[in-house]
């Protein structure tokens, strides 16, 4: 992995990248540890490097909302480094993860020294801004089958399974976890998942997901 492939730093140069990666260090989480609470002091930006993590929010009665499901080469913590303020979620990691941490004070020091280092960070944090009001749409305007359907597709991708005679994904979140980053319910991504293989779009052997009609699923997912 490279930090240009993540959009906040996709416009740096060789010499900016080095410059980050010298303030980074790398840390190691075990499953179902907290990376940080909601309302905690905000220290730095973090970056999937192995691994996944939830970042959700708890409402006044105790239910649980996933904001985000994060594996490589994912980023989060950017937010407040431009907002100010404490972290405005918790993180916890779903499975072992190796991140790369890069402290608020030595990066925000970076920027103010390097004026046109930080003109191309924020020319990122613009186009990840986009990216994530592009999932908000298509979260409001698909079916849970359609929405089911574009995230296998998406991991499929990402995994680079999906040039195979039967395309396939493991599983990595539970059902419940994958149906709040869906925005539904468990009940509804269950019967989301027994109409695909009903229809012979898909088969699921223990947590792994075969594709029998990719051309198919491609079309739902749109």
């Amino acid at each position: 992995m490279t930090l240009n492939e993540i959009p906040l730093f996709s416009d740096l140069n060789i010499e900016d990248l080095r410059k980050i990666t010298a303030l980074s260090s790398l840390v190691n989480y075990k499953k179902s540890e907290f990376i940080f609470h909601e309302g905690e002091k905000f220290q730095g930006i973090f970056i999937v490097i192995k691994g996944a993590v939830k970042i959700f929010k708890i409402s006044p009665h105790g239910k649980e909302y996933i904001l985000h499901l994060l594996k490589k080469p994912q980023l989060f913590g950017d937010v407040p480094l431009f907002t100010g303020g404490d972290c405005p979620a918790s993180v916890q990691v779903l499975e072992d993860a190796t991140l790369l941490f890069i402290p608020k004070t030595e990066f925000l020091q970076l920027l103010e020294e390097n004026p046109k280092l930080s003109f191309k960070v924020m020319s990122g944090f613009a186009k990840r801004l986009q990216s994530i009001s592009v999932k908000a749409e298509a979260l409001s305007l698909k079916e849970v089958i359609n929405r089911l359907a574009d995230y296998l597709v998406r991991e499929i991708e990402k995994k680079g399974t999906h040039n195979l005679p039967e395309p396939f994904l493991k599983l990595v979140f539970s059902y419940p976890t994958l149906a709040a980053y869906l925005g539904t319910i468990t009940e509804t991504i269950s019967r989301a998942f027994k109409k695909l293989k009903e229809t012979g779009v898909i088969s699921i052997y223990r947590k792994t997901v075969f594709i029998k009609d990719y051309d198919k699923l491609k079309k739902l997912a749109k």
